[in-house]
């Protein structure tokens, strides 16, 4: 049911006639479901300590230097992302973003040259810069602790000039 309303697009009156069920009980139980699966796996959005070691990490930086970069020591790419939103009836203020001249969500992804995503923060208001995005994120922590070559070298990731 979760993966049917996940499914794009779709939209509440189709899948009301699809399980037979009114829009509000079919939302709630699609949204109960998502937070159980939410909380049980959320370890799994922040870092992964024991899938990207030391060794995987500095073989990411090489195939990263290989495909153009002039530093060895870039391990990840990291981009924020803004998510319209349909216009909030309160606190409008909130969620809209005035640079890009709408009401959004915005999110965060660190992504390894495997194609993983390895970080993912969000959403926070639309109206945040990607630099509080980061920051309350807490990756810079996870960065200091984990993101280290094999002799010790520190490795960095790389994003627009916001972060």
């Amino acid at each position: 049911m979760l993966l049917r309303r996940l499914a794009y697009p779709t939209r509440l009156e189709d899948v009301q006639m699809q399980f037979g069920w009114e829009r509000t009980r079919f939302s709630r139980i699609t949204r109960y479901t998502a937070f159980l699966i939410y909380d049980r796996w959320k370890h799994l959005l922040r870092f992964d300590p024991t899938r990207l070691t030391p060794e995987k990490l500095t073989y990411f930086a090489g195939r990263i230097k290989d495909a153009g970069c002039p530093l060895d020591v870039i391990a990840g790419l990291i981009d924020g992302t803004l998510r319209r939103v349909a216009r909030p009836v309160w606190n409008q203020r909130i969620l809209f973003n005035g640079w890009k001249r709408f009401h959004a969500l915005k999110y965060h992804c660190l992504v390894t040259p495997d194609g993983i995503i390895a970080h993912v923060f969000g959403p926070i208001e639309g109206r945040r810069h990607d630099e509080t995005l980061f920051k309350e994120s807490g990756l810079s922590d996870i960065l200091a602790a984990h993101f280290w070559t094999q002799d010790r070298r520190p490795l960095f990731i790389y994003g627009d000039p916001a972060y």
